[in-house]
């Protein structure tokens, strides 16, 4: 079967020749200014380009702040973990091609950079990414390519690669899209890590139609090996076949999402160890305000080791809220909750985690934009099987950050 859809999937690629790399989207919480300090979208430009004219360049700058970590104070990102780039965008034939290439380098606050450089050298290439994407567009088919290098100092998605050609097609309620991609990590060679190379092959079948359920339908193989292995780290090499089926409905204030994934991996260094998942997976999403989001999810998966029998139950369930009384205030929390025991009784564990945020932001004062948040954190992981190893954590955070206008 594999071989059937690796066919299917390069018929599919082979009607185009490159594409795309995603966006991010304006968060909406608080004003744009401080939008980034909440959010985890890769990248926040200020434009974004118009297929109006034949032909359409746009440059805009590009922007980053690392997500505050909410679960310990010890894991805090400095407050100077921010990327700074271009990002250029340009339009061919109203929109038929496109492509976009963004440039980006950590942004320093102080005298020197990654590795002890003078600021004047400028960042040194482990804290630099470079990305490109090329889309086109014929009738009901799009198709692609994706380009992305980050170096390991990089604060967004840092040490990793990705090389990545897709197509879709869609006519109707019916779409089809298929990708193929390869990603890697430890780009600068250090020869005390590994590097760990995937390579992966998609295809995905939906139907959605407007006032009635949606549906999907995706295939993926995933093969795993590592490379650069140094003196006593073990080898990887491992593949896997997984298939997902998806039933979601979005009504006027509210959405739901039901998935259930059946797998299969395998350990090539190692025949015979095999494993089967199975995943069930029900999320939701209600706003029973225009300012108010509360969004559960439950999880269960299951793994069964065939080489020796155990079975591996995983249970989950988490609650997210958000609030956001006007731009000025916000208020944010979750709670999760997950477990995993094996039937051979040698694995027996817990954890409960919260989080929690109140911001506000305050009037300008002059040249000068601040910022208040209250923030705390909450976790315990239990070992059943040895109590003297449960770990509990708290912690608290009054942040003040003031930007220019």
């Amino acid at each position: 079967m594999p071989r059937v859809l690796r066919s299917a999937l390069m018929c599919v690629l082979a009607l185009a020749a490159t594409a795309t790399w995603g966006g991010g989207q304006d968060a909406p919480q608080i004003s744009h200014r401080w939008a980034s300090w909440f959010s985890s979208h890769d990248v926040q430009t200020d434009t974004k380009a118009e297929a109006a004219a034949p032909y359409q360049v746009n440059l805009a700058p590009t922007f980053y702040t690392a997500p505050v970590a909410l679960a310990s104070v010890r894991s805090l990102t400095p407050d100077t973990a921010r990327t700074q780039g271009f990002l250029g965008s340009a339009t061919w034939l109203k929109g038929m091609f496109s492509t976009e290439m963004e440039v980006a380098a950590n942004q320093e606050e102080s005298d020197t950079l990654v590795s002890g450089l003078p600021a004047q050298a400028g960042p040194h290439p482990s804290a630099r990414m470079m990305r490109f994407g090329f889309t086109g567009s014929s009738g009901p088919l799009r198709y692609g390519m994706t380009y992305r290098d980050a170096g390991q100092a990089f604060y967004n998605a840092p040490d990793q690669a990705l090389r990545e050609m897709w197509g879709e097609w869609k006519q109707g309620a019916i779409g089809l899209r298929t990708a193929i991609g390869r990603q890697w990590n430890n780009l600068g060679g250090d020869p005390t890590r590994s590097r760990v190379e995937q390579t992966y092959q998609r295809i995905g079948l939906s139907w959605n139609t407007p006032a009635w359920p949606n549906l999907s339908l995706t295939y993926q193989q995933n093969m795993l090996r590592s490379a650069l292995d140094p003196i006593g780290v073990a080898p990887q090499r491992s593949g896997s076949h997984t298939i997902e089926a998806a039933l979601g409905y979005t009504g006027v204030s509210w959405t739901a999402r039901l998935a259930s994934s059946y797998g299969f991996s395998a350990d090539l260094i190692r025949p015979g160890a095999k494993s089967r998942v199975q995943t069930e997976t029900l999320t939701a999403s209600f706003r029973p305000l225009t300012t108010l989001t509360i969004a559960p999810t439950l999880g269960y998966r299951v793994e069964r080791q065939d080489w020796s029998g155990v079975r591996t139950d995983q249970p989950s369930a988490s609650l997210t809220l958000h609030y956001r009384q006007s731009r000025w205030l916000l208020i944010s929390a979750m709670g999760n909750y997950s477990s995993m025991r094996s039937s051979d009784h040698l694995v027996d564990l817990e954890n409960i985690g919260g989080k929690g945020m109140l911001a506000w932001e305050l009037e300008p004062v002059r040249d000068w934009t601040p910022l208040l948040s209250l923030e705390a954190g909450y976790n315990l992981q239990v070992n059943r099987l040895l109590p003297s190893t449960q770990t509990e954590d708290l912690s608290g955070l009054l942040r003040l950050v003031l930007a220019r206008l």
